[in-house]
């Protein structure tokens, strides 16, 4: 889901839609039941490296069966480096690492069509 910005109200409230609040909650859920237990959290001062991001989506109803086969890169929105990254990293704070802002360098950067919608991710601490 592509992260958006802060709305403001007419009144000069800022607030975060609820669907990208859910969204987030969600990842944050999701990735703390697929760590190890004696996992602990990145620390603020750490680099990291991710090794792989791919963000997959099921395939829509126009792609024909024919065409699944293999990679089908997705070339439409969202935008892959800002609006896919921002909210998974900002989900990821707290649970994976301190701060998003560590992240030193992206390898393997994709987002392509599969049978399922996934988030598939590799990340390495380079001075831990």
């Amino acid at each position: 889901m592509p992260h958006q910005s802060v709305r403001v109200t007419r009144t000069g409230r800022t607030y975060q839609p609820k669907k990208i609040i859910d969204y987030k909650s969600q990842i944050a859920k999701v990735v703390g039941e697929q760590l190890p237990d004696d996992f602990c959290v990145i620390k603020a001062d750490s680099q990291i490296h991710i090794k792989r991001l791919h963000y997959v989506f099921k395939y829509t109803k126009s792609i024909p069966k024919y065409k699944r086969q293999g990679m089908v890169y997705k070339h439409t929105k969202p935008d892959l480096h800002d609006n896919l990254n921002k909210a998974l990293f900002d989900a990821l704070e707290g649970v994976v690492w301190e701060r998003d802002q560590n992240v030193v360098a992206m390898d393997d950067v994709k987002k392509y069509y599969g049978e399922d919608d996934a988030i598939i991710m590799e990340i390495e601490c380079l001075n831990c």
